[in-house]
């Protein structure tokens, strides 16, 4: 098989710092081609990546390119409208988180893809970490029993200038911390349990900026069909000097933490730390889960390996986070069907 050849579309923080730089290193990836409508910020990174060829537009690069694959990191709303007009096109999609701003649309994505027996990986990068790997090992053996309970929580420090403009728009981002920070937390406790049925969802959110137009703060507690209860407590901007994000995971022969992993078992009346040692810092840790996601995707694209992050999966993900914006919007508690 010769080269993949691939383009990028929107050439943010996560193009320059994640996608360009795997991409260009890997010897299997030919990068033909980036699209961006800042042409300035276009010509210093095609220049310092090597790139060929810039485009504006999206219709007009999937035109004139001869694509295998094309990763999507522009803003949320256009991730549902880009990646399916690269599915019509015969296109394979790696899109950044959301797939889509509602659930209709990402199972329009995960069909269509079906359809045409292409690909769509959704980049959720946690699932590529080799702590998370490790936990999931552990809880699908049984190690820690039944899990009964999930708590976990992203609260950002104060920073008045983290946000980018079109984060706080509800049209533009399909809503605030829940669907950015929350999402991703919410699949993590998902994937870690294989994906159980929820049952039910309940959200609290609240504007602490009175000139966002979407929530900066929100807890979530979801049930699952088995009765195991997750907690997810996300914010933008708390009034802490420093970020705190965690996920502990309790089951009924042990309990699990994450960052830093570190796995306690009750063993013959005591408790005892199961720990596997892992030497890799946390910086190291997510820069190589964005490696290890990349690369997995091109060994999907090989059929050597299952799709870890798809779209159906962020079809489910997706549904969870649109009943949680249901809830917080009506005041109730919303039943998944």
């Amino acid at each position: 098989m010769g080269k993949f050849k691939v383009a990028v579309v929107g050439l943010g923080s996560i193009a320059q710092i994640v996608h360009l730089p795997i991409l260009k290193k890997m010897d299997e990836i030919d990068l033909t081609a980036v699209c961006d409508v800042d042409e300035s910020k276009a010509n210093v990174l095609t220049k310092k990546f090597n790139i060929p060829r810039w485009y504006e537009q999206v219709d007009n690069m999937i035109e004139k390119e001869e694509l295998d694959a094309v990763h999507i990191c522009a803003n949320s709303h256009y991730h549902f409208p880009m990646s399916y007009l690269a599915l019509q096109n015969d296109i394979n999609v790696f899109v950044e988180k959301p797939i889509a701003l509602k659930a209709d649309d990402a199972l329009r994505l995960a069909k269509l893809a079906e359809e045409k027996n292409l690909t769509v990986m959704v980049g959720m990068q946690n699932r590529f970490r080799d702590d998370v790997q490790i936990l999931r090992e552990f809880i699908e053996k049984d190690e820690l029993g039944e899990i009964f309970y999930i708590k976990a929580g992203w609260l950002k420090k104060w920073d008045r200038g983290s946000l980018r403009d079109w984060q706080t728009k509800k049209q533009q981002a399909g809503g605030g911390v829940m669907i950015d920070l929350g999402s991703q937390l919410i699949d993590l406790a998902m994937f870690l349990t294989g994906l159980p049925k929820i049952k039910s969802v309940r959200m609290y959110d609240y504007t602490i900026n009175p000139n966002l137009e979407v929530e900066d703060a929100a807890l979530a507690v979801l049930q699952t069909e088995s009765g195991m209860s997750v907690t997810i407590e996300v914010s933008w901007r708390m009034h802490m000097d420093h970020d705190m994000i965690y996920t502990h995971i309790f089951g009924k022969k042990g309990a699990a933490y994450l960052n830093p992993l570190r796995i306690n078992k009750e063993l013959h009346n005591n408790l005892v730390n199961v720990t596997p040692m892992i030497t890799e810092t946390n910086k190291d840790r997510y820069k190589q889960a964005y490696r290890n996601e990349i690369s997995h995707f091109y060994r999907v694209l090989e059929g050597v390996e299952k799709n870890m992050s798809s779209a159906m999966d962020a079809y489910y993900i997706t549904r969870i986070i649109d009943a949680l914006y249901e809830s917080a919007d009506t005041g109730r508690e919303v039943f998944l069907s």
